[in-house]
């Protein structure tokens, strides 16, 4: 008999009964990983600027709390809804981000606030709030943040991002140093180029350059989201129970390379 290979679209990762805060719930990475706590069995607290992402999902372990997470206000009202739903955290998946990519002296002043605070203002304050909610449950708890390669580089025309990215960086070291004494873990994925809608529209409208940059890719291609969601999900499991402090660089060896270098032809 031969035995089912667990590939990440039918590995479980142990989230049946947990409560979940998922921010940036409604397309991407996000959303993938909303599904896949559903169909574990996760109770699910789904955030996101669109009301209407899950109107095709019925379940009962679905919560859905519209909101901007550069409000605090919405961090208060992830907390209290996962309250209402059965009374603990069990992890957060700090998802929600936005990018801006433009010539450093062509980037505004209200664009530079705008980045800075949906991708670093709003992952604290949901952060903050979801790990006094585990503080105070005194079971600990898993926070993963999802920052991105331009958080431990430089890249052209996205200084607001770069710089948005390299703070959920630190704050996600800082975090881990300050929250391991409750038993709380705090990783961080760094995604490389991976195919999303946003990416899928560079690809449509420029298939030549789209090509090339993944062709910068020591494997050759662009990343699949659920390549990024299996890393997000273990992280955040019980497997993971010793890792924090990790930013994990999923980039398909991108990173792994001298600056300015191109990877050898691929023989296959």
């Amino acid at each position: 008999m031969v035995a089912t290979r667990k590939t990440p679209e039918n590995r479980p990762y142990g989230y049946e009964g947990k409560t979940v805060i998922v921010t940036g719930a409604t397309t991407g990475i996000g959303l993938d990983i909303t599904e896949r706590l559903l169909d574990e069995g996760a109770i699910v607290i789904a955030n996101g600027r669109r009301s209407d992402a899950f109107l095709d999902r019925t379940e009962s372990n679905l919560h859905v709390v519209t909101g901007d997470v550069s409000d605090p206000a919405t961090a208060r009202s992830l907390v209290d809804e996962a309250m209402r739903a059965s009374g603990r955290i069990d992890a957060l998946f700090n998802n929600a981000g936005k990018g801006l990519f433009k010539p450093a002296e062509d980037t505004t002043d209200e664009e530079w606030l705008e980045l800075i605070n949906v991708n670093l203002n709003g992952a604290w304050f949901v952060a903050s709030a979801v790990g006094k909610a585990m503080i105070a449950q005194g079971e600990g708890g898993a926070i993963l943040n999802t920052g991105s390669g331009a958080g431990t580089a430089g890249i052209t025309h996205g200084v607001a991002y770069v710089a948005s990215k390299h703070g959920l960086t630190g704050l996600t070291r800082a975090l881990a140093t300050d929250w391991g004494r409750y038993g709380i873990r705090v990783n961080a994925i760094a995604p490389g180029f991976t195919l999303t809608p946003m990416t899928e529209v560079f690809r449509d409208e420029n298939p030549e350059a789209y090509a090339e940059r993944a062709s910068r890719c020591p494997l050759g291609r662009s990343g699949e989201v659920r390549e990024q969601t299996a890393m997000a999900l273990f992280l955040n499991s019980d497997e993971a129970s010793y890792t924090s402090g990790l930013i994990a660089v999923v980039d398909g060896g991108t990173h792994a390379m001298s600056a300015g270098y191109k990877p050898p032809a691929r023989i296959v």
